[in-house]
């Protein structure tokens, strides 16, 4: 009997050490987990997840009946990349614009017209329109910056500094891609390899599809919105992929570049009473145009206009013939008039002429002569690489 007694005190006492070790080893096992769950989870404890205390407090009181506390209402902690956000809304909410190139058939552009070679001006003045809430046409520009460069590059990028436009040209595609994906804008030249164009053509890449992820493209040539493997690009939007191929250069437009009082071009022509009093039809423009490319192409718009200005001063005074074509095609008058019929004349010799005829103008009327060297002792004054002799 004594030893039962024994046994039954030993087997209560080693169940009483059992019941006051066991819940410190499960709290041990509890926080031993919890660390591990947070070690494992890292940077997922971010903007709204459970912290590493909020697991462990969790783990502690699984069996604990919940208690029924309304929730407080707090401001969600600011973290580094909340901090570095940019509320695009605050920035832009104009519409961006979508203009077609065939609206302008009439309007010179370069060295055809806006329907005919405006792919980028038109594209320019999406984007201005865009980024400055201002509405600039595709013929307004093609006005202002048509007549200068010598290709639709250089005159897409002076007119985007002309309008003050955020703009840098992109190293690569990838990086177009990273501005696109940032809010920012971008033009794209493509060339023949692409599935916009057979030649060279300007894109614009307006942001993102929200519901597919892809790279929403305007086109301002209408007939590419029918073809059979574009339809679907422009309403879901464009595969990086797509716009790689045949890609040639880029332009990126910064929106957080942008002033909150956007800079607005405007060009006024000062006053001017036209002197010559004469109307020159289409086919004697075109002549005199391509005369003016001819001997001075690669001189500034004052040096074209200076040209086109002797040429009119010789027709109004009479004594180099009645007829501009007579005044151009006069023997010995001009070395280049054999050239005439290969010449391509381009908008800022057109321009030049508007301005001779209209004014205000650069030469005296009598004026008569231009060439590298002096014709005369009487000069008047040297432009460019031409000097100026009165006839």
């Amino acid at each position: 009997m004594r030893s039962v007694r024994q046994i039954c005190g030993f087997l209560t006492a080693l169940a009483l050490i059992v019941s006051f070790v066991a819940p410190v080893r499960a709290e041990e096992e509890t926080e031993a987990y919890a660390d591990d769950e947070s070690a494992a989870m890292g940077a997922a404890y971010y903007m709204g997840t459970p912290s590493a205390e909020d697991s462990e407090a969790e783990a502690l009181i699984i069996d604990a009946e919940p208690e029924e506390i309304p929730p407080e209402e707090t401001e969600p902690a600011e973290t580094e990349a909340a901090a570095d956000s940019f509320d695009w809304t605050e920035v832009y909410t104009h519409e961006f614009p979508l203009y077609s190139q065939l609206d302008y058939p009439n309007q010179r552009y370069g060295s055809g017209t806006v329907a005919t070679s405006g792919c980028s001006i038109t594209s320019l003045a999406m984007v201005a329109s865009y980024l400055t809430g201002h509405t600039y046409y595709p013929d307004e520009l093609a006005d202002y910056f048509g007549g200068y460069g010598e290709n639709n590059v250089q005159r897409f990028e002076y007119g985007a500094q002309q309008l003050k436009l955020p703009i840098h040209k992109a190293n690569t595609v990838l990086d177009v891609f990273a501005a696109i994906k940032n809010g920012d804008v971008a033009v794209l030249l493509m060339d023949h390899m692409s599935i916009f164009t057979d030649t060279q053509h300007f894109i614009v890449l307006t942001g993102i599809n929200e519901e597919t992820g892809k790279i929403m493209v305007y086109d301002s040539y209408p007939p590419n919105y029918e073809k059979w493997d574009l339809k679907r690009g422009f309403v879901e939007g464009f595969e990086e992929k797509d716009l790689m191929l045949g890609y040639s250069g880029g332009w990126i437009f910064s929106v957080r570049g942008m002033p909150e009082d956007p800079f607005i071009y405007t060009e006024e022509k000062p006053e001017a009473d036209p002197r010559y009093g004469v109307d020159l039809a289409w086919e004697e423009q075109q002549l005199l145009a391509k005369l003016i490319w001819l001997e001075a192409r690669g001189e500034s718009s004052e040096g074209q206009q200076a040209v086109a200005e002797v040429v009119l001063n010789r027709l109004v005074s009479g004594r180099f013939g009645d007829t501009l074509a007579e005044v151009i095609y006069g023997e010995d008058q001009f070395r280049t008039t054999p050239f005439l019929d290969d010449a391509e004349a381009w908008q800022a010799q057109y321009e030049a002429i508007d301005a001779a005829l209209d004014g205000p103008n650069i030469l005296p009327m009598d004026v008569m002569y231009f060439a590298t060297y002096p014709e005369n002792e009487q000069v008047w004054g040297q432009i460019g690489g031409h000097i100026f002799c009165y006839g």
